[in-house]
């Protein structure tokens, strides 16, 4: 493909000598031309139903954004099993959306060089962007750079007077309570139901509030303009150069940049930035300078310059002759830039430093904080970093570090120092920004993510059928009519359309136009309602469940009547510990127990990937034997320091008495708040699954049995393929695992009501 599609066959054939010899002259046949329409070649592809694999071989960047592509895979490859193996070769930055794609859609990613290197991540030597030697292009900023928190300060919530105790303060009331003479007591102020409610205000005081239904309107739809502003402006800060640098908003500013020998496979693309940074948002500064650092420092020019377009232009001629060496002596750098472009500090306002930098430097945290703080400390002068994270592998490329820390703790350190000098922090890749403080600080102004039942439940969504149906005072009422000595219906009731909901004979107040978009909502919601059962019923959640907080410990019942399936436990463990701990980052530690128990280690210990191959060959030597002493286990995991929850899997009932258990339990949460989550596997005994959710249920964890796994794949798959017209076919199977329970007891409503509103068509 490029930008048209050809194919060989229109249908996959078998494999043979003589269709081999096909394909290689077809193969020598092809000729470049035209784009890279990888969208449209799915179109193509993916309409082929015989195919189980897909091998997606690429070298330029494709035309389409990475959300079109990986959105369009995702919806055509729901309940198909298609594997998908994409191969880049030669291929610069644009590898990172064929990467990114390849995770989406759960599928293996592949790149190869022509020089020989071979790999999976994305090849360390970029390619010159076009032009990248010639004269800069300087832009004139179009609006005054501030921070986010600046421009919160006149567009935010508050500062447009859209708080919620800003808008209900005009008809908020104090409770009055008065002494009556002539009843000699003190009586409190009443409030009528209809005209005022009681609401608690942020001081933690009741209030009588009015509710104006009109205003409230209003203020949601000012809510809603609000949050697409923020929206726009995140945007805005995910393009160009402030995708790179964030948003350059002082006046006198100091650019560090790391050249050390580790950055030699990327310094193509530090130049790249730093070009941008001068054509996009230093026309408008008063002064600058540069300073390029390895194991030694070198400025560009010995103190600060205006912004001239020369002297831009001289700038970007001495970037491109940076070469890279030593290690990260950030620390010279940072003491130059202070003491001799800002040794008059005190005298100026709004001045700042920007690192750009792809690893942790030579000096220890503390130092460098220490002498950002002291410095900082009483001036207008803040230090801003950059985080380059170029490869997932430090030595990919041959090159070792002089100090090597992961990309999450080499953030955590330059979080610390910027913290400490006032500034921001600003993390970014190949694949887009990671984190940014800007942005943050925007996505806090807006709504908080809450728990996924309570935030897309059909009635948090306001989806229920007779919501929609039925307005005030539509109940269908008949009146005695004395005279007649039986109840009669009025005269309305013969005019508008009545239907029974729930028993109740009700008048039918609704369009046809709202019932459609009712409808269209229902089908979109019982679509992520599916997909997120296929989900939960995959991967290594099938078994455990979701790994939900950050520090864990995973209890294994390795009795004997557990040796059946224990390689199957030990293989599904494994899964876990590289699908949901490693993938998140997740401290933990592992016990298995018995008649007695035994830890993986005597504390919580990071999911690096040496740990978890470690931890990994501590489950292969498993062996079942002897009882299932519960409470031993879970004493002992609750003594780990830092555990936050338990996740605990079992095939029936323990030892010692299940009232024992709870009560020690019980106990022993008082010294710390920690959840027991559950899981049963094989256990058809009642009596001990009901203990395991009482277990649960006590701690504040959850309940997870694996039973009934395929039957609910195949449903879920039925109706994604099928449709949702047919309320009783097919069936969840009965989940008693509280997060799938929960989920298909959604589906279930919301088929109910799709079928209600369909008929009401």
């Amino acid at each position: 493909f490029g930008t048209e599609t050809s194919t060989l066959w229109e249908s996959p054939k078998n494999v043979g000598v003589h269709v081999l010899g096909e394909a290689r002259q077809w193969v020598q046949q092809l000729a470049p031309a035209g784009g890279c329409n990888l969208l449209k070649a799915f179109k193509h592809v993916l309409a082929v139903k015989e195919l189980n694999s897909l091998v997606i071989i690429i070298r330029s960047c494709p035309d389409q954004s990475l959300e079109i592509l990986a959105d369009y895979a995702q919806q055509c490859m729901l309940g198909r099993r298609l594997l998908v193996h994409a191969v880049t070769y030669d291929c610069g930055s644009p590898a990172a959306t064929v990467k990114k794609l390849a995770e989406v859609v759960s599928g293996r990613y592949h790149c190869y060089s022509s020089k020989g290197e071979v790999g999976d991540t994305i090849p360390c030597f970029l390619s010159k962007p076009r032009k990248h030697e010639g004269p800069l292009i300087i832009q004139t900023p179009h609006c005054l750079a501030r921070t986010s928190t600046e421009w919160l300060k006149t567009n935010g919530l508050k500062a447009k007077k859209l708080n919620l105790y800003q808008v209900l303060a005009p008809n908020a009331f104090s409770p009055v309570e008065e002494f009556v003479p002539i009843l000699q007591k003190t009586v409190s102020s009443t409030l009528h139901e209809k005209a005022m409610m009681q609401f608690e205000w942020h001081d933690g005081t009741v209030k009588n509030i009015h509710v104006d239904l009109p205003i409230l309107y209003k203020y949601q739809k000012l809510l809603a303009k609000m949050v697409r502003i923020y929206e726009k402006r995140i945007n805005w800060l995910a393009v160009a150069s402030r995708r790179i640098w964030g948003s350059v908003c002082e006046r006198r500013v100091v650019i560090l940049v790391d050249i050390s020998v580790p950055n030699s496979t990327c310094i193509i693309h530090i130049q790249h930035s730093l070009r941008l940074l001068l054509e996009e948002q230093m026309s408008d500064k008063d002064c600058f300078n540069i300073i390029a650092f390895g194991s030694h420092i070198m400025p560009w020019q010995m103190e600060l310059v205006p912004s001239q377009p020369e002297n831009l232009q001289k700038a970007w001629r001495w970037v491109l002759r940076l070469q890279c060496n030593g290690s990260r002596n950030f620390m010279s750098a940072l003491r130059r830039a202070v003491e001799v472009d800002f040794k008059e500090k005190d005298k100026h306002k709004s001045q700042g430093i920007y690192l750009l930098t792809t690893g942790i430097p030579d000096q220890e945290t503390h130092t460098i904080s220490a002498y950002v703080a002291e410095a900082c400390r009483g001036f207008n002068l803040q230090l801003h970093v950059c985080l380059f994270s170029v490869m997932e592998d430090a030595d990919s490329c041959g090159i070792i570090p002089a100090r090597y820390a992961t990309p999450t703790e080499t953030a955590i350190a330059f979080k610390e120092i910027v913290q400490a000098a006032n500034g921001r922090f600003h993390w970014f890749g190949e694949a887009g920004i990671f984190e940014s403080d800007d942005i943050t600080v925007l996505v806090s102004e807006m709504e908080k993510a809450k728990n996924y039942s309570q935030k897309y439940s059909i009635k948090k969504l306001k989806l229920e059928l007779p919501r929609l149906m039925f307005g005030p005072s539509c109940t269908h009422q008949k009146k005695i009519v004395e005279s007649l000595h039986k109840k009669v219906s009025a005269k309305y009731c013969t005019i508008f359309p009545s239907v029974e909901i729930n028993g109740v004979v009700r008048h039918l107040q609704v369009q046809s136009k709202e019932l459609e978009i009712y409808i269209e909502q229902m089908e979109k919601v019982l679509l992520r309602y599916l997909q997120r059962i296929q989900w939960l019923l995959s991967g290594s959640r099938r078994l455990f469940g979701t790994i939900l907080e950050a520090n864990v410990c995973v209890l294994i019942d390795t009795s004997g009547s557990m040796d059946p399936y224990l390689p199957h436990i030990t293989k599904e463990l494994t899964s876990l510990i590289w699908e949901q701990l490693r993938k998140n980052e997740v401290r933990f530690n592992l016990l298995r127990f018995a008649e007695n128990t035994e830890s993986w280690k005597e504390h919580l210990v990071e999911a690096t990937d040496k740990t978890c191959h470690d931890a990994v060959q501590w489950v292969s030597k498993f062996h079942a034997h002897g009882n299932t002493c519960i409470l031993m286990a879970l004493q002992k995991a609750l003594s780990f320091q830092g555990v936050e929850a338990l996740y605990i899997l079992t095939d029936g009932k323990p030892d010692t008495s299940c009232n024992l258990i709870l009560k020690e339990i019980e106990r022993l949460r008082k010294q710390q708040d920690i959840k027991i989550h559950t899981i049963s596997f094989s256990c058809v005994d009642r009596e001990a699954n009901e203990f395991l959710k009482k277990l649960a249920s006590q701690t504040g964890g959850r309940y997870h049995c694996s039973f009934g796994d395929m039957d609910g794949q195949l449903a879920a798959h039925r109706m994604l393929t099928e449709g949702f017209d047919d309320e009783d076919d097919p069936v969840f199977p009965y989940f008693e695992g509280d997060d799938l329970k929960k989920l298909t007891e959604e589906v279930a409503k919301a088929r109910g009501f799709l079928k209600q509103a369909k008929s009401l068509r």
